[in-house]
């Protein structure tokens, strides 16, 4: 019985190693690829980027890029119109819309409503584009009593007040990968995009709160401001992108225009001013690129 199973074993091994003989030398065989067989892509191709326009726009041009992300397509359409050179991209199921305004590279996408949908859209634009700085631009619900519709709020900082492990210990809004509370917008984009304002507007800096709640109950008003006394304005993406932003080491700053006041008369009157405060936001936007 031992006999046969060694003769077993001695002519499965040669078998195995007439296989790996004959692959060995099919190997070979085959066509080496070389550097003219491999298709060249942009980099932001190898992102995974669907072009939409047959011009390159992975080579830097020395001006300074800046990214901008709006949730609805009322808070771009500005934006959007006032491209030159323009090239349309598809990641990751979002077009993002690349050219000039002004003396800058411009990179704008709509990344829809939510904290989710902003800070993955806020990391596919850094990762493909690697701009220089990102702006949040949009609408929002006023929390602070000195602003009414139609003003102006321009972070200082940010934060996620429905962000909530108070049970194990942390305060409201803890990123623990950051281990901090409030996310600080870059003081000096800030600073030249409130230098572009109309004297007789109302524009306010201070602290923007984001969570994924349409904020119009007043138990929301009262959380919020209980925790953050300092908010002034409520809306869903603002602070993700913040996050994101700080985790990856890019200045940011938030814009928002009022569209209700966070209240019982919300949802009418957001339904009403968004598209108005949208435009707003966004037409201050293109007074600084062109500036």
């Amino acid at each position: 019985m031992k006999m046969k199973m060694r003769k077993f074993v001695t002519c499965l091994m040669a078998t195995l190693l007439l296989a790996s003989a004959l692959l060995l030398m099919s190997c070979g065989n085959a066509k080496t690829e070389t550097k003219e067989d491999v298709p060249v892509t942009s980099e932001n191709e190898a992102a995974g980027a669907e072009k939409v326009s047959d011009k390159d726009i992975s080579e830097p041009s020395g001006r300074t890029k800046i990214g901008i992300i709006a949730a609805l397509s009322c808070e771009l359409e500005i934006l959007k119109e006032a491209l030159t050179d323009d090239v349309v991209e598809s990641l990751a199921g979002t077009e993002f819309y690349c050219g000039t305004i002004g003396n800058y590279d411009v990179v704008l996408m709509q990344c829809g409503m939510g904290k989710v949908s902003a800070g993955a859209g806020a990391q596919a634009m850094i990762t493909a584009y690697n701009p220089d700085y990102i702006i949040n631009t949009g609408c929002a619900g006023a929390l602070a009593e000195e602003l009414a519709v139609g003003d102006i709020v321009v972070a200082d900082k940010t934060v996620e007040w429905d962000l909530d492990t108070i049970d194990i210990g942390n305060p409201r809004g803890y990123v623990s990968s950051l281990d901090k509370v409030e996310m600080t917008a870059d003081k000096d984009l800030s600073d030249k995009i409130c230098a572009v304002f109309d004297e007789e507007e109302n524009v306010i800096r201070g602290m923007v709160v984001s969570g994924d709640q349409f904020v119009d109950k007043p138990e929301q008003r009262e959380l919020i401001l209980s925790a953050f006394p300092e908010a002034l304005c409520a809306e869903m993406e603002g602070a993700a992108i913040g996050h994101v932003c700080e985790q990856n080491g890019v200045p940011f700053c938030v814009v928002r225009c009022m569209s209700d006041n966070a209240n019982g008369d919300s949802g009418v009157n957001f339904a009403e001013f968004s598209e108005i405060a949208g435009e707003k936001s966004a037409s201050y936007l293109l007074a600084f690129l062109n500036a």
